[in-house]
């Protein structure tokens, strides 16, 4: 064997299925399966109830509302827009579950850095921490997510899972989008002397409509 073989020979034992015995795998089992006991209890166990609770905690900042189905959304919008003294204009992500709906009451507008409002719809969401679910693609731009002062999710509730490992699960062997944002309350910083200022990164007033 010349020194070329001898570095691949002990390369090929290096491989996963040469280390990984018999007993590691039974051990790598067992661990994930204990896993689930050493998680904390979720405080509701209804999970929209759970996720609320975590999402308008004072230090999130987030607001809520439920609607029955998404026919009810435009006019949600123009509700929340009336009452933060907004101009019943907004920007609205490309998903067709947005863009069929009939905005009579709302002016759909273009997204640009000094954009007041924005609509969007999240994948999903995550009832252990309040999180959204966003993942990036042509009906879902990553930038409706961080330049509008005042950002509407619309969330199905039956996509809100207990934890993230749960949406890791759900999302196994599913295509992969260029990229992931996990979205917890409104945008905030504590970079200058402690004080919570929001706004910083993203948008300043977060409301989430869960819908179903």
């Amino acid at each position: 064997m010349n020194a070329r073989d001898a570095i691949f020979s002990a390369l090929r034992r290096l491989r996963p299925e040469h280390l990984l015995t018999d007993a590691l795998d039974a051990q790598a089992r067992e661990l994930a399966a204990a896993m689930k006991t050493c998680l904390p209890p979720l405080e509701f166990s209804d999970l929209v109830e759970n996720f609320t609770a975590r999402v308008t905690a004072d230090k999130v900042g987030a607001t809520v509302e439920r609607l029955a189905d998404w026919s009810g959304l435009p006019e949600a919008v123009a509700r929340y827009a009336e009452t933060n003294g907004l101009e019943k204009e907004a920007a609205l992500q490309p998903d067709p579950r947005l863009t069929a709906l009939n905005w009579g009451g709302v002016r759909p507008a273009p997204l640009k850095p000094d954009t007041m409002l924005a609509v969007g719809a999240a994948r999903g969401g995550i009832a252990e921490t309040g999180s959204l679910v966003f993942h990036s693609g042509p009906d879902a731009p990553t930038l409706y997510n961080f330049e509008p002062l005042h950002h509407i999710v619309a969330l199905e509730a039956r996509t809100v899972v207990a934890r993230f490992e749960d949406y890791a699960a759900a999302e196994k062997g599913q295509p992969q989008p260029r990229n992931v944002n996990f979205i917890t309350g409104a945008s905030g910083t504590t970079d200058i002397e402690g004080v919570l200022a929001r706004g910083a990164h993203g948008p300043r007033r977060l409301h989430i409509v869960f819908i179903g």
